[in-house]
């Protein structure tokens, strides 16, 4: 197919871990039957995530060096290493290193993906062949959630079985994956200080990725626990529903592209937030009310937030490599920094809120950031905001494949 290319296998197989298996299997495995409270595993959540607070920095070091082919296809064994010691471990201080080396592997090799893209083709066809990608992403988190929802009750076998996936990924990745020059600084570049890189679009682009990857992942980190103590949802149904949901999403990323294109990424990004929204708020009203057939609610609610959160991140990768002012290595890093650090702040301070009230408060608290995260991003949502973007930075941004 046009849009596509062998080598995002491997990157689908980095899907499978950080939005599949991770996700579901971190709290249960730390959990561990009740006898670790909330606030540890929010520790060893927000330790998985913050290992890719460094993917901007590495993935840009990566792109100046030249190197992004051989960190991108090293990361995978050093992914799967990882997860076969969590498997094994015990303890939460063994759990929380290695989740902070194999998820801040899976970040980088994220960011670094993106560039055989963003820095190996036109422009003009980022819309689509982003849309794809994302695409190959959401098959190996369908693959992740399958995995976990077989593997919910012999969570040892499903880390092995993942890590050893994973590790394939050192060899399906080499196939057509492009070989880029290192970056350098495109014509008419300048070097901006924080303050000034924080106003226009830019800024307001991150403040509302940052809150709304704050809101999604309060919930995602820990899905099978609301689920389980709101909804009376056993971990095997919700691994489930997040399948159907990420099987729909999953199909949405073309669609997600087409509407970027016709409409600008803004809107995209409305729709996604949007919905998450609704799914959060029911989510509260049924949990906190006790209401009848809040099994039911939670439910769907959970398959309409895993759907929309296609929407939600082909918006923003379209978004950032097009105002990022900057190569676009840093680019893709900004976009994985702030979703690692979104996901922290989503894991640590909501555990404390779920150790005091329970895990149901959580939907409530989720739905309350997302709403901020849509004011924060009024201006992002008109069609003249992105008409012409693509035209004004196609004179400044390269393309160095060889």
């Amino acid at each position: 197919m046009k849009w596509t290319q062998p080598w995002y296998l491997a990157y689908a197989l980095v899907g499978m871990m950080m939005l599949g298996v991770a996700p579901i299997f971190i709290p249960l495995s730390v959990e561990d039957g009740g006898k670790n409270g909330a606030t540890l595993v929010g520790l060893v959540v927000a330790a998985f995530y913050a290992g890719g607070l460094l993917a901007p920095v590495l993935g840009s070091l990566a792109d100046r060096r030249g190197i992004q082919r051989g960190v991108f296809l090293w990361s995978f064994p050093v992914m799967a290493l990882a997860m076969v010691g969590f498997g094994l471990g015990t303890s939460v201080w063994i759990w929380a290193p290695l989740a902070l080396i194999f998820g801040g592997a899976g970040s980088l090799a994220g960011t670094v993906a993106g560039l055989f893209i963003v820095e190996a083709q036109p422009m003009k066809e980022w819309n689509n062949r982003l849309s794809w990608f994302r695409l190959a992403y959401g098959l190996g988190q369908v693959v992740g959630l399958i995995i976990a929802a077989l593997a919910a009750t012999q969570l040892r076998f499903g880390w092995i079985l993942s890590a050893v996936l994973l590790a394939t990924g050192f060899f399906l990745g080499r196939r057509q994956l492009p070989r880029l020059k290192p970056a350098t600084p495109p014509p008419g570049a300048r070097t901006k200080g924080l303050a000034a890189l924080l106003r226009g679009k830019i800024g307001v682009f991150l403040l509302t990725w940052l809150l709304t990857m704050m809101g999604v992942q309060t919930f995602f980190n820990v899905v099978p626990l609301v689920m389980r103590d709101s909804f009376a949802v056993d971990p095997s149904t919700s691994s489930i529903l997040f399948l159907v949901g990420a099987v729909l999403g999953t199909l949405c990323y073309p669609l997600a592209g087409s509407i970027a294109n016709r409409t600008g990424p803004g809107a995209v990004l409305l729709v996604g937030v949007g919905a998450t929204i609704l799914a959060f708020g029911s989510m509260a009203v049924a949990a906190l009310g006790d209401i009848p057939g809040k099994a039911v609610i939670g439910s769907i609610a959970l398959i309409v937030a895993a759907t929309a959160y296609s929407f939600e991140v082909v918006a923003a990768t379209l978004m950032v490599v097009k105002i990022y002012p900057g190569p676009e290595g840093s680019a893709m890093g900004l976009l994985n920094g702030i979703i690692a650090l979104g996901a922290v702040l989503g894991a640590l301070v909501p555990s404390f809120l779920a150790q005091a009230f329970g895990y149901s408060a959580l939907p409530a608290f989720a739905c309350g950031v997302l709403v901020l995260a849509a004011l924060a991003g009024l201006p992002l949502y008109r069609r003249s905001v992105w008409r012409g973007a693509p035209a004004a930075a196609e004179g400044s941004k390269t393309s160095p494949a060889t």
